[in-house]
């Protein structure tokens, strides 16, 4: 089993996140006649071709992120590194009796600092004002970086925060951050902000409090999800089972 999730954590890095940009197309898409009107004035300019325009942008960026991409690569490769050193010889087959679970235990340490340290910097680099221009300019940098802070529990505030502007930008999809965040309030039993969590209220399902009530149609617009009254008009009030109280 331990060897399975190390092999599974190999893996992971190189994986993408759950998080996918909004309406990304497919190679099935259709284009409908209608996205059409106004394309004129919605259409952004045409990317540059010229080679100075090209090159200052490359040395921008690389001024802007070289660092932090760096710093990224050298961890991301200890990470690594110190697992590739173990599953080659706690697969073997030849090894001493209760050999494995030995290197493992004496092992674990060492992992565990360097992912707590990994997850640690990434949590730091959470900047509600910095990140969410890393994850527009350089999204496979802050996809990375996300995934590691998501492996600390108790950074999902910090998470939510610096997420924000990237959802309300159309970056990520705006259906699964808002229910991210009611499920964050409402686990901290809060009022939710969009509605997209149901109680058993009374032996009805209802939306439960909702914070700042009366934007809260135009906070979910914002996030692409429908109006409110729309988006529960088939589980409004209907009957449910709610469950015991524990003792």
């Amino acid at each position: 089993m331990v060897l399975t999730a190390l092999a599974l954590s190999l893996a992971l890095q190189d994986a993408e996140p759950a998080m996918v940009p909004d309406g990304a197309p497919t190679d099935d898409a259709v284009i409908d006649e209608t996205m059409l009107d106004g394309a004129e004035e919605e259409l952004p300019p045409p990317p540059p071709t010229d080679a100075p325009t090209l090159i200052a942008q490359i040395d921008g960026q690389w001024a802007a992120y070289g660092e932090l991409a760096a710093e990224l690569a050298a961890r991301r490769a200890r990470e690594r590194f110190f697992a590739e050193l173990i599953l080659p010889v706690i697969a073997r087959d030849d090894l001493d009796d209760g050999a494995q679970g030995e290197i493992l235990r004496e092992t674990r340490d060492t992992s565990t600092l360097i992912e707590e340290a990994n997850t640690q910097w990434a949590v730091a680099q959470l900047d509600p004002e910095q990140f969410p221009v890393l994850y527009l300019e350089q999204s496979r940098l802050a996809r990375q970086i996300l995934r590691w802070a998501e492996r600390d529990r108790a950074a999902e505030q910090r998470i939510l925060m610096a997420l924000e502007p990237v959802a309300f930008a159309g970056a990520i999809d705006g259906s699964v951050y808002a229910q991210r965040v009611d499920v964050y309030l409402t686990g901290q039993n809060l009022a939710q902000l969009y509605g997209t969590q149901a109680f058993c209220i009374e032996g009805t399902l209802q939306p439960g409090p909702i914070d700042q009530a009366e934007t809260l149609d135009e906070r979910r617009t914002a996030l692409g999800l429908a109006p409110m009254e729309e988006a529960w008009t088939d589980r409004l009030g209907a009957e449910c089972e709610m469950q015991a109280e524990a003792d």
